[in-house]
């Protein structure tokens, strides 16, 4: 069971909450709003689009700070028209300013997701999840970024998503926060 330590808001004011995870002991700080990317589907359904979510997480596990960013990728296309990604899959590209960050997915996650809304799990069909390891600086360079693209390059459909619901300010003051600790 997770449990919220403070109540913060989830407005883009707030830096981040944090979370206590009971199961494991550690302490979750998340970003107070992530940043939802889609990618239309009209090739499907009219009005139909992928999602890809990126919620920024740093883990304190005893004093060890651990910095990741989950990923959702999640549809409202009717799921009998779509194949799931293999397990193997997960590379993730984000395009920046000229700049290509190639990440690769953990074997595992390195939270758990039973609190559901505190880590903005998707309530919208069946969301695949993937954790990556990421540092400060690729954070900070992220949360900057004027123009930020995201593809799956080991999807079969090599249309890039595009941010439908920017998160990059609540990242900053996330990573604000997380240099200040």
């Amino acid at each position: 069971m997770v449990q919220a330590l403070c109540a913060c808001s989830g407005t883009p004011s707030a830096p981040g909450r944090e979370i206590f995870d009971e199961r494991t002991g550690n302490t979750l700080t998340v970003v107070s709003k992530p940043i939802v990317f889609a990618r239309d589907r009209n090739d499907v359904a009219a009005y139909a689009r992928d999602y890809a979510t990126l919620v920024a997480v740093e883990v304190d596990h005893s004093g060890t700070f651990k910095d990741y960013l989950l990923l959702y990728r999640w549809s409202t296309v009717d799921s009998r028209m779509l194949s799931r990604p293999q397990s193997n899959e997960g590379a993730m590209r984000l395009l920046s300013e000229g700049r290509e960050l190639n990440l690769q997915p953990l074997e595992s996650l390195p939270v758990n997701l039973d609190s559901g809304g505190d880590l903005y799990v998707p309530h919208h069909g069946a969301p695949l999840t993937r954790a990556y390891a990421i540092d400060l600086a690729t954070l900070r360079f992220i949360a900057a970024s004027r123009t930020l693209i995201l593809q799956m390059p080991q999807e079969s459909l090599d249309t890039p998503f595009t941010i439908w619901e920017d998160g990059r300010p609540a990242l900053n003051q996330f990573v604000r926060r997380i240099s200040a600790e």
